[in-house]
């Protein structure tokens, strides 16, 4: 049985692309057949992250089939779509979707922003989520001001009766750790009563160390899928 995963933020710039990628690159490097998909992107370079998933998978699937809607402007999408004139169809999201899932074990989902983000009047990516029925990895940043974020977006993926597989504290900034970034490890998981799937250094070094570890909490089997075997999820509530 496959499977998906639906990779939402706190906010922007908290590093989804680059987590989703780290555990695709992990997932892959086991030899697991998985592939990631973006399917709203905005901005000059907002089809660079589908670029990147590309590349990690060799190529093998096409950009559109991995990013079926693309806007121009770097804002949310319904704010874009306007300024460009055009009604989202979000068919093709389900449709490319779809298609990926029935030939891959693994499908991470990488949305637009954080969850209240507006896909189109009335519909978020929050509801884009429920609609695709897929458990979340909320990416949070490490430092000051991750709590408020955090709670805030569990919240609200619970109003809208989400599955919360698990939060990753990502370090966007370096440097020395203070006492927000020492205690946060601790105190967020425990506050918003989700897993804490990893911490993600800033940089290159130990990035490889952060994504096994990630995917190990992710998946409860000992070994990862293959095969058709199911793809077993840690969801919270």
């Amino acid at each position: 049985m496959n499977c998906g995963l639906f990779v939402t933020g706190t906010d922007t710039g908290v590093g989804k692309t680059y987590v989703t990628a780290l555990i695709l690159a992990e997932l892959r490097r086991r030899g697991v057949n998985a592939a990631a998909f973006k399917p709203i992107s905005c901005g000059a370079g907002g089809r660079n992250d589908a670029k990147i998933y590309a590349g990690i998978m060799n190529d093998e699937v096409p950009l559109d089939a991995i990013n079926p809607i693309y806007l121009r402007h770097p804002l949310a999408p319904s704010v874009a779509a306007r300024l460009e004139r055009r009604r989202l169809d979000l068919r093709p999201i389900f449709s490319s979707y779809r298609s990926l899932i029935s030939v891959h074990q693994i499908v991470l989902v990488e949305g637009a922003g954080g969850l209240l983000v507006p896909i189109r009047k009335g519909y978020y990516v929050a509801d884009l989520a429920k609609a695709m029925d897929l458990p979340l990895i909320i990416v949070a940043r490490l430092g000051l001001g991750t709590i408020n974020h955090s709670l805030l977006t569990i919240q609200e993926a619970r109003a809208h009766g989400l599955k919360i597989a698990g939060i990753v504290l990502n370090d966007t900034v370096g440097g020395h750790r203070g006492l927000a970034e020492k205690t946060n490890i601790e105190t967020v998981p425990s506050l918003c009563r989700v897993p804490l799937l990893g911490i993600v250094a800033h940089g290159k070094d130990g990035a490889a160390a952060a994504a096994r570890r990630i995917c190990r909490r992710l998946f409860r089997a000992s070994r990862y899928p293959r095969g058709r075997n199911s793809c077993r999820n840690s969801t919270g509530s």
